[in-house]
């Protein structure tokens, strides 16, 4: 049986220049820069509208994938229950790493066949 999926939050893309990037986001895109937790990278996220994001990761050069999966491109999808999303991934055989955003709020980071990061968080 598939994994229950709610929603989408936010899409994650890679960047080499954060301040370059924050400036074509806000200068040319017209978005608006959303405060973002102290992690251990460089990053921005901005707001798409209707509680829909756009997280920038900063990395020295573009790689295919980063490991782990939080700190790379990734689709983010609300799913119903967390505990359950991982038993069935578990079920499924499907690798999981693991995260949390905020206020400890659970993650769960697995890839699909081709390496593309995908986060699954509780709606």
């Amino acid at each position: 049986m598939p994994i229950s999926i709610k929603g989408f939050h936010h899409a994650g893309v890679l960047v080499t220049d954060l301040t370059r990037a924050c400036r074509f986001y806000e200068e040319v895109m017209g978005l608006t820069q959303l405060p973002r937790p102290n992690f251990d990278f460089n990053g921005g996220w901005f707001d798409l509208g209707n509680g829909h994001q756009l997280h920038l990761l900063c990395v020295d050069q573009m790689p295919g994938h980063h490991e782990p999966a939080r700190n790379d491109r990734h689709l983010a999808l609300d799913v119903a229950d967390i505990e359950e999303t991982e038993q069935r991934l578990r079920e499924m055989g499907i690798e999981i790493g693991y995260g949390s955003g905020r206020a400890g709020r659970p993650q769960l980071f697995i890839r699909d066949p081709d390496g593309n990061a995908i986060e699954l968080r509780p709606a």
